[in-house]
């Protein structure tokens, strides 16, 4: 197993529909394969579990972060309140001092050999407030012990302006076939520079042709924005997506490790 990717956290980032909780969920299982600690930090607040279902056949998703943090009392948006996340009864940041899994309750985590899932909360009823405070969480929650951490972000962009992406070592930005999916990947690339974190790259998704491929590579190259690699259009990924199950079979396997031998060779 090649090191590289140990400690570091990657956001996936990237249009409604382009596909980034399938693109975890091969890349987290692929990872595990190579012998990765894998953690998948679900946080997006308003997809009702599409990563749980896409990896795991529990029935019962864990128990949200934000509840083990001390809840919407305690945890502010970092908008509002840029300070950082805090264990209870404790003022040392997170960041500073990482959890281990041990210190969480078992309620609070899945895990399937070295493939453990986290949510960060989902917003389930009327007047409950915005999903700022889970976003503090998404952009600090580090557990110490080796973990690659892939994050699976809110559709769009309104994370950058919450600062989620202040404690990623990368940002991977899914790309489908869709012209509004190249203008957000773009728009993610500039604000990274602007945040000082210029290392984001275009990972292609559901495409289904060499020529599409073609095109919309040369069509982010005009864009500046970097080239990962390419996951073509699966029916055994969409038909996993469209039945909340786990996704059993990928013909992209090959496609997934050769993104992975190349996201070592971006993080230092």
């Amino acid at each position: 197993m090649n090191n590289k990717l140990k400690n570091k956290r990657i956001l996936i980032c990237g249009k409604g529909g382009s596909g980034k909780s399938s693109v975890v969920s091969l890349l987290g299982n692929a990872l595990v394969k190579k012998g990765y600690k894998t953690i998948l930090l679900d946080a997006d607040a308003s997809n009702p579990g599409g990563l749980f279902h896409l990896n795991t056949e529990d029935k019962k998703a864990p128990k949200p972060l934000i509840d083990f943090f001390g809840g919407r009392a305690r945890v502010t948006c970092p908008s509002d309140d840029p300070s950082p996340l805090t264990r209870i009864g404790s003022d040392e940041a997170v960041i500073d001092e990482a959890i281990k899994l041990s210190e969480i309750p078992q309620e609070y985590f899945l895990k399937k050999k070295n493939l453990t899932l986290f949510q960060i909360g989902k917003i389930k009823q009327a007047f409950e407030g915005c999903d700022g405070p889970m976003s503090k969480i998404a952009r600090d929650f580090i557990v110490k012990g080796g973990y690659v951490t892939l994050i699976d972000m809110e559709a769009g962009i309104e994370h950058f302006g919450r600062g989620v992406e202040t404690n990623v070592d990368l940002i991977v930005v899914v790309v489908d076939p869709v012209f509004e999916s190249m203008i957000i990947a773009e728009m993610v690339a500039r604000i990274s520079e602007i945040m000082g974190k210029k290392k984001v790259v275009a990972l292609l998704n559901k495409v289904n042709s060499k020529k599409v491929e073609t095109l919309m590579k040369k069509d982010l190259k005009e864009r500046n924005v970097p080239y990962l690699g390419t996951i073509n259009y699966d029916d055994e990924v969409q038909m996993a997506g469209f039945e909340g199950k786990m996704i059993a079979n990928s013909k992209a396997g090959s496609q997934v490790n050769k993104i992975i031998n190349k996201l070592g060779t971006l993080i230092k």
